[in-house]
């Protein structure tokens, strides 16, 4: 179990919002203050938003149901043996697309000859620690953790 130095831990944060490009602002600030929260470095606070910003874009995209923006819920968790853990769910159509497998070739292709979609769930996957995505009472739900020792991806080559 992670814990903080004071031996303690913090309340959950939570965050909920339509899914609306208005509301990016207010996902950065709450994810600042989370990361904040968390004692992340720089790069971590990075990763974070990147693959939340990820995650919302595609809610955003994809999830209306007819002309409804679907609704988007952020829990941040202090416990655990990670300093932060992120719960973000929402109530757009089910859609699990970490449920597609990428095989090597898929990866060594450019950008221009892949299939369009795809590099966003490869994104969250690299970025994030223990992803995992599930649909449970009509929401889909992705968690990831961030570890003090989550290393920068590698660029292919290097």
């Amino acid at each position: 179990m992670y814990s903080f130095s004071d031996g303690g831990t913090l309340p959950p944060m939570r965050l909920t919002i339509a899914a609306d490009d208005r509301e990016y602002p207010r996902l950065r600030e709450f994810m600042d203050s989370a990361c904040h929260q968390a004692g992340c470095s720089p790069g971590q606070r990075t990763r974070v938003q990147l693959v939340l910003e990820e995650l919302f874009s595609n809610t955003v995209k994809y999830g209306r149901r007819e002309a409804v923006p679907a609704s988007v819920t952020i829990t941040v968790d202090f416990e655990g043996r990670h300093p932060m853990t992120v719960h973000y769910e929402d109530d757009a159509p089910k859609h699990d697309a970490f449920g597609q497998s990428e095989t090597d070739d898929d990866f060594k292709r450019s950008v221009t000859s892949r299939r369009v979609g795809g590099l966003g769930i490869v994104l969250v996957r690299e970025l994030g620690k223990d992803v995992s995505y599930s649909w449970s009472g009509g929401k889909n739900r992705v968690t990831f953790s961030v570890a003090l020792d989550t290393p920068r991806p590698m660029r292919p080559g290097k």
